[in-house]
């Protein structure tokens, strides 16, 4: 019998001891940022006017400004401007101390006599910033630049731009 107690008692000290549950926390912030959607409207159109081709001879470049300042062909006399230009003025309405991404993309334009095309490249802002939420919003305006070329065929070239803007 002494053996047996003996052997209980060295069998109960071998087994490990069970540590009382020990819980853990690990608390994280938790935030949410609340802003107004972004309304976004435009007015005007992206108007060249009319290009003269007068002999041309290389690529040019005809682009107007955000501003609408129209540079044609860089003063060369082998492209000739003339008429009104335009640009689009958008303008978008969000949450106070936030930015906004502007995306813009944009079709070729396509001439409706042949289907010959001509690549517009945009020229904006990339991004606003609201610095008050009133109803007035941020105004921004959209230029862009075509490049014709010896090769380029009369008639009325037209296409699309497309805005977005995205709260960053």
């Amino acid at each position: 019998m002494r053996k047996l107690i003996l052997g209980l008692i060295a069998a109960c000290s071998a087994a490990p001891a069970l540590a009382a549950p020990v819980s853990a926390t690990a608390p994280v912030e938790v935030r949410a940022k609340v802003v107004r959607p972004l309304m976004l409207t435009s007015t005007g159109s992206l108007n060249f006017g009319t290009i003269i081709l007068n002999g041309l001879t290389g690529n040019r470049t005809v682009s107007l400004s955000t501003t609408n300042v129209r540079n044609c062909g860089g003063g060369t006399v082998e492209l000739i401007c003339s008429g009104a230009s335009s640009v689009p003025t958008y303008n978008v309405r969000g949450t106070n101390n936030q930015t906004a991404t502007i995306i813009k993309t944009a079709t070729n334009l396509v001439n409706a006599a042949n289907g010959a095309t001509l690549s517009l490249t945009l020229i904006g802002p990339t991004s606003i910033s609201f610095t008050n939420s009133s109803s007035n919003g941020v105004n921004f305006t959209i230029g862009a630049s075509i490049t014709l070329t010896p090769a380029t065929s009369e008639g009325v070239y037209s296409g699309t731009v497309n805005v977005q803007v995205d709260y960053q």
